[in-house]
Order: structure tokens, then sequence, then C-alpha cells
């Protein structure tokens, strides 16, 4: 009898060790499970941050391109119309002198033809042709 009792105590005691093993093994099973969630779900999180961060980044990006063209377009069409202007300006300038050049070289014809007038003694004669 007393084996009986010794085999029936080692069996409680090897029951009682399965069980604590089972019971241990369902605690850390639904452990796993909850961290898995938890790492499903901030793996999520990462994805739809960093998805979010990206296309922010790459509506930034778009945006002060977009801003950098007009700046650019803006400028170039600024120095379009100095330059233009400035062409403009010259072209006048070119203008007047050239008006101014020809003024003088009819004056200087003038003044040519009236000295070679005097010269020659024929002042009397073109004022009776002009008269």
């Amino acid at each position: 009898m007393e084996t009986m009792y010794f085999v029936l105590g080692m069996l409680s005691i090897v029951g009682a060790i399965m069980l604590a093993t089972i019971i241990w093994g369902v605690v850390k099973i639904n452990n796993l499970l909850k961290e898995v969630k938890t790492n499903e779900e901030r793996i999520s999180e990462v994805s739809r941050t960093f998805w979010e961060t990206t296309h922010d980044t790459r509506e930034e990006f778009d945006r002060r391109f977009k801003e950098l063209e007009r700046d650019i377009s803006s400028e170039f069409g600024k120095n379009e119309r100095n330059i233009y202007s400035e062409f403009e300006q010259r072209d006048r300038d070119l203008d007047l002198r050239f008006k101014d050049i020809c003024e003088e070289i009819k004056h200087t014809h003038s003044y040519v033809d009236s000295r070679i007038d005097k010269v020659t003694g024929t002042l009397g004669a073109k004022q009776v042709i002009k008269g």
C-alpha cells in the first residue's frame, strides 16, 4: 500500500507539474499573441506614418518646385522686359544720335557751301535764284 500511495503521490506531483506547465504555456501563448497583435499594430502605424510622411514630403517638394519654377519664370520675365526696354532705349538713343549726326552733316554741308560760294563769289547769284 505504501507503494501505491507513493506512486499516487508521484503521479499527482507529475500531474500538478504538467498542469502548471500547460497553464504556463497557455499564459505564455496568450502573452505572445498579445505581443504579435501589438507588433502588427505598430507595423501598421509605422507603415501609415511612413506613407503620410512620404506623401507630405512629396507634396512639399512639389509645392517648392512649383514656387521655384514661378520665381524663375518671373525673374526671366523681368530680365526679358529689362533687356527689351534697355534695347529700346539704346535704339532710341542711336536714332537721336543718327538724327543729330544728319543735322550736323546738313549744317556742315551748308557751311561748306556758303564758304565755297563766298570764295567763288557766287553768293549774289544764288540769292537771285532763291528769290
